[in-house]
């Protein structure tokens, strides 16, 4: 293992240059302090370019995070001291990249920090945006930053997979939201609005909060589509700004999902491959129709069948969606034509894997008349999402086993 002698060694140069926010925005980088934030880190998926670890314990941290991929230094506790500008030791420390996010994405919901400075406060608003779906935020400075450690273990990692688009200055953010289409809704005790009682637009929403000693800038109060309050006691002054932030975001985010519900509920994944599932099974029924008295549920039935060689009703009725009362009427007409036979368990019959082979043109036919528009590429693209969506599917049910 390497070790790093001197603190004027380029890897630990930049270490040090990333303890400040100007650092962290010059280079793209951020300093991880401590094992913890580390492994935050690697969950998210960020790059860790190098890890400066104790030399008391580097060899054992070089074990533990072998297969993640990142080189490890043995260093002094002096040098981590120099670059953690601090009286204690922080054993093990990580240098690695701003994560980096795709730039069409268009989230239906954002918050924005007018000038929000607290690293804790900071953190919570972050950490409980993630868990309402939240993963962009939107600044009103440049220099924005929300990499210090304080906002870090705050926000339980959740800074980590936070987009952050950054402004200079509140006039720039507001225009940025109205010409993307955001319903801005910003916090005030001067709010002519109690945000309970708020009625939200069919449209993104955008919640502008700030910092407690001065609240949001004018330029949002004068902006805003609705200007709310949380109403308090009046022994109360104000809110924490991200006890604030917490109660508005998940009032108004129930509220959102309320008032877009109807376009939410038609393009959730279960609702599309419902609808694509029973559109293809009508399809192919249609072109059976011309050449068979068998249903497509039947024919996919006995594909199945020919692959699996046996299989028990119980089995079928599952896989199929074949209620107890549609057993008879299902398997009725393949047991009287000898397609199927049932001796303890389902087996396809000779015949029936000769009259499945001749269905089979049929069967081919109807899904190029699907895939027409597709290229080849298309094609073994959809499928590999399909079943890319079925191993999560298995993956989801045997964690709850």
């Amino acid at each position: 293992m390497e070790a790093i002698g001197s603190i004027k060694d380029g890897r630990i140069v930049l270490a040090r240059a990333l303890k400040t926010s100007r650092g962290r925005l010059e280079h793209q980088r951020i300093l991880l302090e401590g094992e913890e934030i580390l492994q935050w880190a690697f969950e998210n998926g960020i790059h860790v370019e190098y890890i400066l670890a104790s030399d008391r314990i580097a060899a054992d941290v070089a074990d533990r995070f072998r297969s993640r991929g990142p080189g490890v230094f043995a260093v002094s506790d002096g040098i981590l001291r120099k670059v953690t500008d601090t009286s204690y030791v922080v054993p093990v420390l990580g240098v690695a990249r701003t994560p980096a996010f795709e730039s069409d994405r268009d989230p239906q919901f954002i918050v924005v920090l007018d000038s929000v400075k607290d690293y804790g406060n900071l953190g919570t608003i972050l950490r409980t945006g993630q868990a309402f779906g939240i993963r962009s935020v939107i600044a009103t400075s440049s220099d924005f930053d929300i990499y210090h450690r304080k906002t870090i273990e705050a926000s339980r990692g959740s800074a980590f997979a936070t987009r952050v688009d950054r402004f200079g200055s509140p006039t720039e953010a507001i225009a940025y939201l109205k010409g993307h289409g955001y319903q801005i809704v910003a916090t005030s005790p001067r709010g002519s609005e109690l945000q309970s009682l708020v009625e939200l637009r069919r449209k993104p929403v955008a919640l502008v909060v700030g910092n407690e000693a001065n609240g949001i800038a004018p330029e949002f109060e004068a902006a805003a589509d609705f200007l709310i309050q949380i109403p308090m006691s009046n022994s109360i002054e104000s809110l924490n700004v991200g006890v604030a932030a917490g109660i508005s975001i998940y009032e108004l985010r129930l509220k959102q999902v309320l008032v877009m519900m109807e376009d939410r509920i038609k393009a959730t994944l279960g609702r599309e491959l419902n609808l694509t599932g029973r559109l293809v099974q009508d399809a192919l029924d249609a072109e059976l129709r011309k050449v068979s008295q068998l249903s497509s549920r039947q024919v996919v039935f006995m594909m199945v069948l020919r692959c699996d060689r046996q299989m028990r009703v119980e089995d079928m009725c599952t896989q199929f969606g074949v209620l107890e009362k549609e057993v008879g009427p299902f398997l009725g007409p393949l047991q009287e034509s000898g397609l199927v036979l049932e001796d303890g368990t389902l087996r396809l019959t000779s015949k029936g894997e000769e009259i499945l082979a001749k269905l089979w043109l049929t069967v081919e036919r109807a899904e190029q008349a699907l895939l027409v528009d597709f290229t080849t590429d298309e094609v073994a693209i959809l499928m590999n999402q399909l079943r890319r969506i079925q191993q999560q599917c298995a993956a989801l049910m045997s964690g709850r086993e």
